[in-house]
């Protein structure tokens, strides 16, 4: 029950932001980095992941999705893609970091949903230590700061460098 009643509570959340951009009277642009974004009558594939080399250390940036997708929880992908590709092109104290979206519709990804304890469509930062999985963390955030592209990316690259920073 807890569980459904925090999923209509994204929904509504995700509806309410929907009509709220498209308001009469209000003029619309494209969010900045959404051309790459595939149409929604188009099933998305997963965007391609750019890794140099598996490394000792590396950090994984995923936005998890679902088939049904919303001009906010494409803005949310575009933006968090453009946080990491801006702030970590280079590796960071050591660390490499990747972004990787994650559609959770697909049956190989299931699982994340119990493995980040995900309600809705997410932004997880996990580290790596080569094969082996460490600390992990759910920037919650993000549908809050949707409206502020500025203070979106600087949440995302903040979240991910505090989570690289801990031991």
């Amino acid at each position: 029950m807890k569980y459904a009643l925090m999923g209509f509570v994204a929904l509504s959340l995700c509806v309410a932001i929907y009509k709220a951009a498209s308001a009469p009277g209000k003029p619309q642009a494209a969010p900045a980095g959404t051309a790459a974004v595939q149409p929604v009558a188009v099933k998305p594939a997963a965007p391609p992941v750019v890794v140099k080399k598996i490394t000792e250390k590396t950090a994984v940036v995923y936005y998890f999705y679902t088939n049904t997708r919303c001009s906010s929880c494409k803005t949310i992908e575009a933006y968090t893609r453009e946080a990491v590709e801006k702030n970590f092109s280079a590796p960071y104290k050591g660390w490499d970091v990747v972004f990787k979206g994650v559609n959770l519709d697909e049956q190989p990804n299931a699982h994340f949903k119990q493995d980040y304890w995900l309600n809705s469509k997410s932004v997880v930062v996990q580290k790596f230590s080569g094969d082996k999985a460490l600390k992990w963390g759910k920037l919650e955030e993000v549908w809050q700061l949707l409206g502020d592209k500025d203070a979106f990316l600087n949440y995302v690259t903040a979240g991910t460098r505090k989570l690289l920073d801990e031991k």
